[in-house]
């Protein structure tokens, strides 16, 4: 939930201390936003993620959180001048103010990421063993063999009745054995 109210934020005993927080974007201006955040001076991460399989239209390269944006800032020092940026829409709420982010998970984002700054899904790998967590074969454990690009499913080839059969499943429901 998010408020797009200019009201100040209360302020808390840990006011004056830089914080991470989430804020809100017009759809498809997350790079934009994240440009006018950065030249007044307040620190951003977009989180990238490499989407696969690859959009048959636009770039294969995205926000992890469309129309979401994250920003290090004082409050409530900073608050009118993030909140009035062109394609902000306002501060992640919750409650009576904007919500804080643990560096934790900043921290944790971005060690996901590559040299290239980019968090890359990692496949399953062909030919090696996987448990099948959800669905009607819940609990087997079968061998990957081939990556489907349609609607992210894999070929896997499960033995039923004594011989192997190749059954598709979502990659949701598979976790390497």
């Amino acid at each position: 939930m998010h408020s797009d109210c200019l009201s100040l934020p209360r302020e808390r005993p840990d006011a004056r201390e830089a914080a991470w927080y989430a804020v809100t974007t017009k759809r498809h201006r997350e790079q934009a936003a994240q440009a006018r955040l950065e030249h007044e001076g307040v620190a951003t991460y977009l989180p990238a993620l490499a989407q696969w399989p690859p959009p048959a239209v636009g770039n294969e390269i995205g926000p992890m959180f469309p129309c979401y944006l994250f920003v290090r800032a004082t409050m409530p020092d900073d608050f009118y001048r993030v909140n009035r940026t062109p394609h902000v829409r306002g501060f992640v709420t919750f409650g009576s103010g904007p919500a804080q982010v643990a560096e934790t998970v900043v921290s944790f984002l971005r060690s996901r990421e590559g040299p290239d700054g980019i968090i890359r899904y990692e496949p399953l790998p062909h030919g090696r063993p996987v448990r099948i967590i959800t669905g009607p074969f819940k609990g087997f454990v079968a061998v990957v063999e081939q990556r489907l690009t349609a609607r992210q499913r894999v070929r896997v080839l499960l033995d039923l009745l004594q011989r192997q059969t190749r059954v598709e499943l979502p990659e949701k429901w598979l976790r390497q054995a």
